[in-house]
């Protein structure tokens, strides 16, 4: 029998797709969060659930939890979800590495692929288009940006999480509507976050490139298209179809995570810009990401290939897989409902804003030929239930008027 794997973040939907992946492949899975049970932990795929400090609030007790688990048990390979706990792991690779594989690069390489400033950089070199970027500085200050930049404009965290005072800093994406907004918006982010950028704001669709590059090969790659996303301006995808590979597009993601030297999995963001029809890099996801569920029904197994090569296995390169599938997550595309019914403008609204009759008639397609949900199985029913319950007590116990909830992929 194998040995187990060990996945954290068990709330999140990569989490319970890694451990469907894995547990339907015949792979023991134990999946950890900070509560006793979790969504991941939810799954008949789940061999064991276990809870540990969290690693927002008490990233030490975290890794000194993590250091006993994989020390004291006979674990196989560790999979950190989200960019927190994805952090924390590099940093603790020397302790960890003795007792167990990590198939995710060092700090150095990690930092790269977070930083979005120098991200941009490397994209320059691999060729790749992204949208027009300022970086504030002594000679070229913010209030100057304000006046060149064309508007809406968008103000960008450097990284999307960040160790400040004690605490996690979440890097959320502002939208600013003229001078005065964008110079208020940018100096109030920078206190959290150090070095914002200043971009154009990039209109199109939405595609995602998945990757899985290991020793210097391309072992498997993905491509999909966002159809909505929470917020619909712009934000977590929750519903997406597959596509056919854009053979470019791969080549040149390919070559920028090669010019990294990374190892392991990668998501691309890209948007399709209306003026010119040319893609854009919006971001990098150098771990898994929210839509893998749809990679794995189109037939691109990533975590239970990621497992293969972390053991040592050699693997075909093969992207091939059944294009046209789609995947919802059905409580997320109702939070993306709930905010276009509100017709808030919100932090960035659209410019062509999808009227509330075809939003719900868009809602209420419930059956299509080719899609899949992320969460809600036939054959798995437990985390559709977990999450249906757990959805409920956050609308019971918010303020009233907020309805949505998140989710880190």
């Amino acid at each position: 029998m194998s040995k187990a794997v060990l996945v954290t973040d068990g709330d999140q939907r990569a989490a319970l797709a890694i451990v469907r992946a894995l547990g339907a492949a015949g792979v023991p899975v134990a999946v950890g969060e900070s509560r006793a049970r979790s969504l991941a932990g939810s799954s008949r795929y789940c061999s064991q659930q276990l809870q540990y400090p969290s690693p927002l609030t008490d990233p030490d007790a975290f890794l000194a939890w993590l250091e006993r688990e994989v020390s004291s048990n006979d674990y196989d390979v560790l999979l950190p979800v989200t960019d927190v706990t994805v952090q924390l792991v590099s940093a603790a690779t020397q302790v960890l590495a003795p007792h167990v594989r990590i198939p995710i690069p060092g700090n150095e390489k990690l930092r790269q692929v977070q930083d979005k400033g120098r991200l941009l950089e490397l994209a320059e070199q691999a060729g790749i288009g992204y949208p027009r970027t300022f970086v504030p500085s002594a000679q070229t200050p913010v209030e100057e940006i304000a006046r060149r930049i064309s508007y809406p404009a968008v103000i960008k965290p450097r990284v999307s999480k960040f160790w400040n005072s004690g605490r996690w800093v979440s890097g959320v994406v502002e939208y600013a509507a003229s001078e005065q907004e964008l110079a208020e918006k940018y100096h109030r982010m920078a206190r959290d976050i150090p070095d914002p950028l200043i971009q154009e704001r990039v209109e199109g669709e939405g595609r995602g490139v998945f990757l899985l590059v290991w020793d210097g090969e391309l072992l498997a790659a993905f491509c999909h298209r966002r159809l909505r996303e929470k917020p619909p301006w712009g934000g977590v995808s929750v519903y997406c179809e597959g596509i056919p590979p854009d053979a470019d597009l791969i080549d040149r993601s390919f070559d920028l995570l090669k010019e990294i030297g990374w190892q392991g999995v990668a998501m691309l963001e890209f948007k399709i810009d209306r003026r010119d029809q040319r893609p854009k890099l919006i971001e990098l996801n150098g771990r898994f990401w929210g839509s893998l569920q749809l990679a794995i029904d189109s037939g691109v197994n990533f975590p239970h290939l990621l497992y293969r090569a972390t053991r040592g296995e050699k693997i075909k390169s093969d992207s091939a897989y059944r294009i046209g599938m789609k995947s919802r997550w059905l409580l997320g595309d109702l939070d993306q409902l709930w905010i276009t019914l509100k017709q808030s403008p919100g932090n960035g609204p659209p410019r062509n804003r999808v009227s509330r009759l075809r939003a719900c008639s868009e809602f209420l397609k419930f059956w299509e030929q080719n899609l899949r949900y992320d969460i809600q199985r036939w054959d798995d029913r437990g985390p559709g239930w977990f999450e249906c319950k757990d959805y409920l007590h956050h609308v019971l116990h918010r303020p009233s008027g907020h309805r949505e909830h998140s989710d880190a992929g």
